[in-house]
């Protein structure tokens, strides 16, 4: 797992202990929700992220040419809303839930299939 950079901290309100947190690893940049958040612009951060809601299924069948395979497996990550998220993901540990995107880790619970997965994400947390 790769440090995360807190590029940006918006609270909701003024001293409001919940904020929108813009983290950026070395591929990549997301936006999640922070409740009690104490971080600040310029910190590191080495935690994986947890999510609200998320959809996961194998990105490829194992019968699928290994071509098609290959293709269907290249890490993406789009953004389709305030925190929520769609792309492809490897996953990192099966039984532990986690899969890593673009150098973002995340603890999706429970995870389908090994190998790349296609996810759907409602809402990132910052832990």
């Amino acid at each position: 797992m790769q440090r995360l950079l807190v590029e940006r901290v918006a609270p909701f309100t003024p001293g409001s202990d919940s904020a929108t947190v813009t983290l950026r690893s070395a591929q990549g940049v997301i936006e999640a929700f922070c409740w009690q958040c104490e971080l600040a612009p310029g910190a590191y951060v080495d935690c994986a992220l947890s999510v609200l809601d998320a959809e996961l299924q194998s990105a490829y069948l194992a019968d699928w040419p290994e071509d098609i395979q290959c293709q269907r497996s290249v890490e993406r990550l789009e953004k389709v809303g305030e925190y929520a998220y769609r792309g492809v993901a490897r996953v990192v540990d099966q039984s532990l839930g986690l899969i890593e995107v673009l150098g973002f880790r995340i603890d999706v619970g429970e995870v389908p299939c090994d190998g790349a997965v296609e996810f759907r994400i409602s809402r990132f947390d910052v832990r």
